[in-house]
């Protein structure tokens, strides 16, 4: 059995998730100890236990360990079958967290994947469930994956109320993806969105990321006002270029203006451009695991190597014997798989 080290790094519960998501993808059992060692208070969150146990049901994997405080997890899955399922994170717990680690072994299960996922749609410490669509699923596409969500409900902390369903097409296995060049930026999507609060956030935040981004042709941020059990408001942006996605964020926090989280998510999008990367922050730690499962070899660049994606290149590191390189390109930074 594979053992985990969970303090490693930075030692949060990305290292659980893409153990427990390898793990189902390559059937090979994993045990994590020292789980979230480092963190004043170590041991499994309520947050982690329904990724993992998500990601147990597509497999119908045993596992030991899974409750609050446990600080040693053993994780044996069986086969990636399909079916439809249901997971209720609790109050505001990140859908997106959950989802990302059900997204590459529902890609490689013998069936189709529904999920039905309740919780927090736009949370903290978690990609936006709008990231996810306009961002992370055309990406994972580009490896041969088909996945597609619909929205049902926003929730918001501490409240919750969010619901989503997703539909996971088996791809039959990911084919590599190289991605060296942004290439031309074609258009600028985006959505700024609210719930329980008056419209002219929505348009203030609209507006502030338009101006920003005046020296770019075929910007188009739609607004999305609900009304819901948790309220709450930002941001997503994507630039669609001819090569890849490139996304960016902002979400509502107390005292910050709606002008303020439309600039600083314009302006993050602007700059990672203007880098020539072809992933972003986020997206960088989301493609490593599809790059390693791959059947060729995959190449990204990236602004800069995270110590979230470092840690998540030693965890994925542990199941494959084939490893990443990494190099210089300028001022960016390359990741391959050989």
């Amino acid at each position: 059995m594979l053992e985990i080290d969970g303090s490693f790094g930075e030692g949060g519960g990305q290292i659980l998730r893409t153990s427990v998501s390898l793990s189902a993808v390559t059937g090979e059992p994993v045990k994590v100890v020292n789980v979230r060692a480092n963190r004043p208070n170590p041991g499994l969150a309520p947050s982690h236990l329904t990724s993992i146990e998500a990601v147990a049901q597509l497999c119908d994997a045993e596992v030991e360990g899974l409750h609050p405080g446990s600080k040693e997890l053993v994780f044996k899955p069986r086969q990636l079958t399909g079916g439809d399922f249901e997971f209720d994170v609790g109050t505001a717990g990140s859908i997106s967290l959950v989802l990302t680690s059900c997204l590459l072994p529902g890609a490689l299960s013998k069936g189709r994947v529904r999920l039905r996922v309740k919780g927090g749609t736009n949370v903290r410490w978690s990609p936006p469930i709008d990231y996810l669509s306009s961002v992370h699923m055309p990406m994972l596409a580009r490896f041969g994956a088909s996945c597609s969500i619909e929205l049902l409900s926003r929730g918001f902390y501490p409240e919750g109320g969010g619901e989503v369903d997703v539909e996971i097409v088996p791809s039959g296995g990911l084919a590599g993806l190289v991605l060296t060049e942004q290439g031309k930026v074609l258009a600028i999507d985006g959505i700024a969105y609210a719930q329980n609060l008056p419209e002219h956030i929505v348009s203030r935040m609209k507006h502030s990321a338009v101006k920003k981004l005046v020296g770019f042709q075929n910007v188009r941020i739609e607004g999305d006002l609900r009304r819901g059990s948790s309220t709450g408001a930002g941001i997503v942006l994507a630039a669609r270029c001819e090569n890849t996605v490139i996304g960016a964020t902002g979400l509502g926090a107390k005292g910050v203006k709606a002008e303020t989280l439309g600039e600083n998510a314009a302006s993050d999008l602007a700059e990672t451009i203007a880098s020539g990367a072809t992933v972003d922050e986020h997206m960088l730690d989301q493609i490593l695991p599809y790059m390693a499962v791959a059947h060729s070899s995959s190449s990204i660049t990236a602004d800069d190597l995270t110590e979230h994606a470092k840690t998540n290149i030693w965890v994925i590191e542990k199941f494959f014997p084939k490893k990443f390189s990494i190099s210089t390109r300028g001022n960016l930074t390359e990741i391959a798989t050989g």
